[in-house]
Formats: C-alpha cells, structure tokens, sequence
C-alpha cells in the first residue's frame, strides 16, 4: 500500500465527515491538520476518520494506534495529513494490523 493510496482516501474521508457533518468543504492537502484545520472536527471524528480509512483501505487498524495516528509521539502536536499518512503506512505494511 503506498502513501498515495492511502492519502487518496484520508481526504475522501475527510470531506465526507464535513459534508455528513453540515460544514463547507475545506481545501485539504498534505499540510492539512484536520484537528485545527478542519471545522467541528475533534477527537471524536478523529477516531470516526480513522476507521471510515481502515474500511476503505479494507485493513484493521487496531484501537491502540488510533492515538498514534493523529498525535506526535510526544502527544502535544496533532498531526498534518502527510504525516498521518506515514503513520498508517507504517502500522499496515508492517503488519501491525
């Protein structure tokens, strides 16, 4: 699974929790960090995104990495989309799921 693969459909389902949410689309990109960029979007729909992806990727993503995909691992930034992207690169291709 390549990181396009999985970028392609992070933004798809991105812009289907603002549309499903009532919000305006939002231009999202690499540098887009949903938690701060994206209107209403929280933890909560964090966690929504990441398994709407899991679904579309057809991959099970385990519960505790959930945090890991969405927060540095200092746990005091929240995390861009490209770098999101790596994070659930690295827990599918290694297997972690």
């Amino acid at each position: 699974m390549t990181p396009e693969d999985v970028k392609v459909k992070l933004i798809e389902v991105l812009q289907e929790i603002q549309s499903d949410s009532g919000y305006e689309e939002t231009p999202i990109s690499g540098i887009t960090c949903p938690m701060t960029d994206l209107k209403g979007f929280d933890s909560l729909l964090g966690v929504e995104a990441i398994n709407m992806l899991a679904d579309k990727l057809d991959v099970e993503i385990p519960s505790s990495y959930i945090h890991k995909i969405c927060l540095s691992q200092d746990g005091k930034q929240w995390l861009t989309l490209d770098e999101s992207v790596a994070v659930v690169c690295e827990i599918v291709n290694r297997g972690g799921t």
